[in-house]
């Protein structure tokens, strides 16, 4: 018997990151670069602004930040990519 709910179930039983790059590569090409330059925008604009607080130490704290919360780092991305795979599913419809 062929289970038609294949997809849901795939659906259900991936990850956030997963889902998001098949949206990325599977989306309307123009709609996922938009929002990928989106993102690479806001992380320039934040780097910046993190080098005027930190200088040159910036790389040890991003470092430390990972290596001492990756659990609210994991959530973080986690909804990270929830919030940009509905960016991308928005638009494409």
């Amino acid at each position: 018997m062929i289970n038609m709910f294949n997809d849901v179930d795939d659906f259900l039983h991936s990850n956030p990151r997963d889902k998001f790059f098949d949206v990325v590569f599977n989306a309307n090409n123009d709609i996922s670069r938009l929002e990928l330059e989106k993102v690479v925008q806001q992380f320039v604009a934040m780097e910046s602004m993190l080098e005027k607080i930190h200088g040159d130490n910036l790389d040890n704290e991003i470092r430390n930040e990972i290596i001492l919360n990756p659990d609210e780092n994991f959530e973080k991305m986690s909804g990270f990519y929830v919030n940009k795979m509905g960016d991308i599913l928005s638009q494409s419809e």
